[in-house]
């Protein structure tokens, strides 16, 4: 079905904290003159979005912060945007990117400064402390009893090793974010802990960051921990970001698999992602019998093959653990694709190992798009080639507006009426897509009424079909728990998607895209994403597909 593929770019790209994206790095030049302005305009937020607005206003780029008491993303990025000016970068852009956090190495510790920008350096510290809830700050422009009181505040609400009055470069950056430093609604004190330990342990480290300490598994935490992995295997890149370098500098830590009897810093990182994957494991660096049952059931839910259910951790659990593709590379039954098959691709399939495919059941409704619908005729080849299928249905999907529940009679019409002319089974799942990145508020207002209407829509044709669903873990998860979806196909492969990091797959999954690959070679290569195939939903088998 390839779903994934022209939204897994655009899933990493939203799945980045305001203030952390990594953009175009500008130039480099000699700081603006920039006046430290008075204490503030006012006090509190609105005080700082004053001063902030009074004292870079003037600088190139800068994007006005509006003045409305509110601690928000647009405060944020004043405060990053006025570290790039202090820094001499320009022109100013509203997130952090290589440049000001190189800059920032570069410039050391803030609140030891000298010279005409000492003061300034001072005030935006005291206003990014404001900004986090450290109310007893005001902006004096000196590093008062106050301002050192609310740093070591901060560093024991982000769980930092002790250190000086001052803020090491890290510790500052972790102002110029909207991470939450304190125990949220909901949050869990477990995850804290957790979160505490990977900043303790790796915030500092080149390449490291602070993070989220909210008690809540959030963006902020997936990417922490996958920094973590990083440090710890001394990969050449530590960005936060799960991809094919950190995954080989994974599986070359010799040190990293742990088995029972073992102790130490890589059985507390992987126990912290187990914690994150909302196991019920001991936080501590021992690895026990007991905590190999655990893995050994996380293994079996994940389809690991039986000769890797094994109870210890080694690189194939680390890489299911941190990302939602896992292990990209490992051996799949499973494939879908936008792509007719005939029977040389169909041979193609087959020899690469597939067992099961994803097809369309229509076509997208836009002109010019392409023919990507399933046909009599091409199910004779999957049934010739051995091939069961998983109908998929998708015309529309890729934003918020497509997800009413008028649309959603709509399509299960649509889809209904395509599963019948192709003379698929009753009682055959169809699956809906939800093809973008919904966030737990989208997928409650939008995605959800949809899938009523889908519940609709098929009672209208007399419940011949059931209803499954295409998305996130978060989405998947979701519509299946309102007892809207019957089985889960997981878009595993769009890592960088929100509500793919460190979500749990759900307990109904049957097919999880890891990876896009190319099986045959010449007239017989065919594009698909490789998916995991957990048995749960067996399709429509070939045998029913050749009557």
């Amino acid at each position: 079905m390839q779903i994934s593929r022209r939204t897994a770019l655009v899933g990493i790209a939203a799945a980045v904290p305001l203030a952390s994206a990594a953009l175009a790095t500008p130039a480099v030049a000699a700081p603006p003159a920039a006046s430290s302005g008075p204490a503030s305009s006012g006090t509190g937020v609105l005080g700082v979005q004053r001063w902030l607005n009074t004292t870079f206003g003037h600088v190139p780029g800068w994007v006005h912060v509006t003045e409305d008491g509110q601690t928000g993303a647009a405060t944020v990025t004043g405060l990053a945007q006025g570290a790039q000016s202090l820094l001499g970068i320009t022109p100013v852009v509203p997130a952090v990117g290589p440049a000001t956090r190189q800059g920032l190495e570069q410039h050391g510790d803030v609140g030891g400064e000298t010279g005409p920008d000492a003061g300034t350096w001072c005030r935006l510290a005291q206003a990014g402390l404001i900004c986090a809830g450290f109310s007893t700050v005001t902006m004096t422009g000196s590093w008062d009893a106050a301002t050192v009181a609310a740093v070591q505040a901060l560093r024991g609400a982000l769980g930092a090793a002790p250190a000086g009055p001052t803020m090491s470069p890290h510790l500052f950056g972790s102002l110029l974010t909207t991470d939450a430093v304190r125990l949220g609604p909901g949050g869990s004190p477990t995850v804290r802990t957790v979160q505490q330990y990977l900043n303790r342990t790796y915030a500092e480290a080149t390449g490291g960051a602070y993070g989220s300490t909210s008690g809540l598994v959030d963006a902020s935490t997936s990417q922490a921990v996958v920094r973590a992995i990083q440090i710890a295997a001394s990969a050449g890149a530590v960005d936060g970001a799960w991809g094919p370098g950190t995954a080989a500098s994974l599986r070359a830590a010799t040190a990293s698999v742990v088995g029972v009897g073992a102790s130490g810093p890589w059985v507390q990182l992987v126990k912290a992602l187990l914690v994150l994957n909302r196991e019920r494991i001991p936080f501590d660096d021992v690895y026990t019998a007991a905590d190999a049952r655990v893995v050994r059931a996380f293994q079996q839910f994940q389809a690991f093959p039986a000769t890797e259910q094994t109870g210890t951790c080694d690189f194939g659990t680390w890489a299911a653990l941190a990302a939602s593709s896992g292990d990209a590379g490992r051996a799949t039954t499973g494939a879908d694709l936008a792509s007719r098959l005939d029977a040389t691709h169909a041979a193609a399939l087959t020899s690469a190992g597939v067992c099961i495919v994803g097809r369309y059941l229509t076509n997208d409704q836009s002109a010019g798009v392409r023919d990507k619908a399933m046909t009599v005729e091409e199910l004779r080849v999957l049934a010739s080639a051995g091939l069961d299928l998983w109908p998929v249905f998708e015309e529309g999907g890729t934003e918020e507006s497509w997800f009413t529940v008028e649309q959603g009679v709509t399509d299960a019409h649509r889809a209904h009426d395509a599963a019948r002319r192709l003379g698929l089974p009753k009682q055959t799942t169809l699956y809906f897509a939800v093809d973008f990145d919904a966030t737990p508020a989208q997928t409650s207002s939008a995605v959800l009424p949809y899938f009523r209407g889908v519940a609709r829509g098929l009672r209208d044709r007399g419940d011949q079909y059931k209803a499954g669903v295409y998305g996130s873990r978060q989405v998947c998860t979701t519509v299946s728990s309102a007892g809207l979806a019957h089985w889960s196909f997981v878009g595993g492969l769009s890592t960088g998607w929100a509500g793919n990091q460190l979500v749990p797959l759900p307990s109904n999954w049957s097919f999880n895209q890891v990876q896009a690959r190319t099986v045959g070679t010449g007239d017989a290569a065919t594009e698909i994403d490789a998916n995991v195939v957990s048995g749960r939903d067996p399709g429509v088998t070939a045998a029913r597909l050749g009557r």
